[in-house]
C-alpha cells in the first residue's frame, strides 16, 4: 500500500518515498492513514492479507479498533520466522523488474547470467532499500518496534510460520493454518 502510494506521486506518497528510500520506517499516523482508506475500499469488503503491517503497538491496537468499529473480525497474524542472516542474504541479492514487478534473486538458478526479466525482458534493478546497511537498520529497527506486538496476538488469531521453508511451503502452511480464511487465494507464482 506504501509503494502504491508512491507511485501515485501524492502529497503523502512524495513524504513516504524519501522515508523508505532511506530504509525508515513511516509514522503510525500516515501509515494508518493510509491502510484504513484502503481498507474501506469495495476490494477490501471481504477481507485482505496485510503485508508488514501493523509494525507497531500503535498501530496493531489502531487496526483492532478500526476493525471492531467496521463490525470486522479480529487480525490474524502470520508470523513469518526468518533469521536475520538469512533476511540480509535474501534482501542483498534481490533485483525486481521495474516494468512487470518479476522478483528474482541473482544467485538463482532461474536468472543466470543476464540482466534481463526473462517474463518481459526488461533490464532488471535492486530497489534503493536492498543496501546492507539499510536492511540492518530496519532489523533493528523491527525487533525493537515490531516484536512486541506478537504479544499482543495470541491463541487462535496468532500463527508462526518457519519462513526458511520453499516459497511453496511457507504458502502451504499459510493455507493450513489460516484455512476458510484464504477461500479464493491464488497459488503463488
Amino acid at each position: 500500500m506504501l509503494r502504491s502510494e508512491v507511485a501515485e506521486g501524492s502529497e503523502l506518497g512524495r513524504a513516504v518515498s524519501e522515508l523508505l528510500s532511506n530504509g525508515q520506517f513511516v509514522s503510525d499516523e500516515l501509515v494508518n492513514r493510509i491502510v484504513v482508506r484502503k481498507l474501506q475500499q469495495p476490494d477490501y469488503a471481504g477481507g485482505c492479507l496485510l503485508d508488514g503491517y501493523p509494525r507497531t503497538v500503535q498501530q496493531a491496537e489502531y487496526l483492532e479498533a478500526f476493525l471492531a468499529s467496521a463490525g470486522k473480525p479480529h487480525a490474524h497474524v502470520v508470523h513469518l520466522d526468518v533469521p536475520n542472516e538469512v533476511i540480509l542474504a535474501r534482501l542483498t541479492s534481490r533485483l525486481h523488474c521495474p516494468n512487470c514487478k518479476q522478483i528474482f534473486n541473482m544467485s538463482a538458478e532461474t536468472l543466470g547470467w543476464t540482466s534481463e526479466c526473462s517474463e518481459c525482458g526488461s533490464i532488471l534493478e535492486r530497489r534503493s532499500d536492498d543496501r546492507e546497511d539499510v536492511i540492518l537498520s530496519r532489523l533493528r529497527t523491527y525487533h525493537e518496534l515490531t516484536g512486541p506486538i506478537l504479544a499482543l496476538y495470541t491463541g487462535e488469531n496468532y500463527h508462526r510460520i518457519d519462513g526458511t521453508l520453499s516459497p511453496d511451503d511457507v504458502f502451504h502452511a499459510i493455507q493450513q493454518r489460516l484455512g476458510p480464511c484464504l477461500n479464493g487465494l491464488p497459488a503463488p507464482y
